[in-house]
């Protein structure tokens, strides 16, 4: 693939563009979808493509195509949508260091088979019946693919990179006096998942949400376990802290570098290198070193997240946090240019046991959901979702299921009133973008519920 990339890099430079840019992906991946736990169906895909960037007297031009016999076409394309563009600062980047990252590719996963990818279906729904004969796995299933990608440009970058990953979900439904659900999602970039924990956990969610009591309208302490949390920080936080979002005074943290922007228990790191971690890589999108950002520590606003273009634009270094992907997707693609986002997004402190944490509580609920989170408003920071797994808290000890709730408020506040953090660190795929989050369990005061 860099011996294609350097190919069309050479064309574009003699068809005109001052800088070039080429940047290939590869992927093939295999899926099997559960519905009324049977397999629903099975589907293997491979998609190959080549994103092409230039620069022409300062301003940036864009194309892409899916075989090499077409580069000279879109680089045209490119040069053709550079006259439409405004004069930046922009430039490519010169190389840098790059280091090996373990446990990204793992060649048992290229290795399996559609038989054993059928088994790994069968564990999920086998393990949720053996919780209870009931249950029905509504939806979800197991994935798993190979990414092959390489990144070229005119300043002498030359990447090429692979990796692996692979995943189960289910929802669980049970229905007996009234209906009730679970779910469980596992990620990774090796072989290491039980799928019989997939089933189990979300079958055995199921079975404690069963008839659920009301919960009364108040500011109350909230516990948000890693899959609320992620979702939560997923469309506030996390966006929030994108440079181009706050130079351009959209977001809630725009001019706080410094200042305490969360509890001081808290502290926040980005981390596009970390071992196994679901959008680790030794670049990012444009070639960029991955590594580790801190952005917020013991409570105090430190960085932002930049790209090369941003960083161009406000004099800054970029944090290696370039990714190609398309709004509400969280794949990467060959079709868009590079921009803004979250790789690894982990939240750290002093932890304590899950039980600890709750027993500290005299009156709250533990959250397991957090649907609609999508509509939250970055530049604001605020939220308003529904919950329908959660359990009431009274006097240290979760009593009883609660029915659905709306829970709303300040994300900003919110991470101001994190009063504890959990030690059950999940790592969870984003639900609409490529952001992956590595978050516990937190404790936070003062947050309304209603009915």
């Amino acid at each position: 693939m860099i011996d294609i990339g350097k190919k069309i890099l050479n064309m574009a430079l003699k068809l005109g563009a001052d800088e070039a840019e080429i940047f290939l992906v590869k992927n093939s991946g295999t899926s099997f979808s559960i519905e009324r736990n049977s397999v629903n169906f099975a589907s293997s895909n491979m998609s190959y493509g080549i994103g092409i960037r230039i620069l022409k007297n300062k301003k940036i031009g864009f194309a892409f195509c899916t075989k090499e016999a077409q580069a000279e076409k879109a680089v045209k394309n490119a040069l053709s949508s550079s006259k439409l563009g405004k004069e930046t600062k922009f430039i490519f980047p010169e190389p840098g260091k790059t280091k090996k990252i373990e446990n990204l590719y793992d060649k048992k996963i290229v290795e399996i088979s559609p038989e054993e990818g059928e088994g790994f279906v069968k564990d999920i729904v086998e393990t949720a019946l053996d919780v209870d004969k009931n249950i029905i796995i509504s939806s979800g299933g197991v994935g798993y693919s190979e990414e092959h990608l390489a990144i070229v440009n005119s300043k002498g970058i030359e990447i090429e990179d692979k990796g692996t990953g692979i995943g189960g979900s289910a929802t669980a439904v049970l229905k007996k006096k009234n209906t009730a659900t679970g779910f469980e999602i596992l990620s990774s970039r090796m072989l290491d998942i039980d799928f019989n924990i997939v089933g189990k956990n979300a079958a055995g969610l199921a079975v404690k949400t069963l008839n659920p009591r009301k919960c009364g309208s108040k500011n109350m302490t909230v516990l948000f376990t890693p899959y609320a949390l992620s979702s939560l920080l997923e469309f506030t936080t996390i966006p929030a802290l994108y440079a181009d979002k706050v130079h351009k005074g959209e977001s809630i943290y725009s001019n706080r570098i410094g200042e305490a922007v969360s509890s001081e228990i808290l502290t926040v790191v980005e981390n596009g290198s970390m071992p196994n971690g679901l959008n680790s890589a030794i670049a990012d999108d444009e070639g960029i070193p991955s590594k580790r950002t801190e952005l917020i520590k013991n409570g105090v606003l430190k960085n932002y997240l930049y790209d090369v273009l941003t960083s161009a634009e406000y004099d800054k270094e970029s944090t290696g946090n370039a990714v190609r992907s398309e709004k509400w997707s969280s794949s990467r693609t060959f079709k868009t240019m590079p921009s803004i986002k979250s790789r690894n997004f982990i939240i750290n402190g002093k932890t304590e046991k899950i039980e600890k944490l709750i027993s500290g509580v005299k009156e709250g609920i533990l959250v397991y959901d957090a649907m609609g989170a999508h509509t939250s408003n970055p530049a604001s920071g605020r939220f308003s979702i529904n919950s329908s797994i959660l359990f009431k808290i009274e006097k240290g000890e979760i009593v009883y299921p609660v029915k659905q709730v709306m829970i709303s408020g300040n994300m900003g506040d919110c991470l101001k009133n994190v009063s504890g953090i959990g030690d059950d660190f999940r790592k969870l795929p984003g639900g609409l973008s490529t952001v992956s989050v590595i978050a516990p369990t937190v404790r936070v005061e003062n947050v309304r519920v209603s009915i």
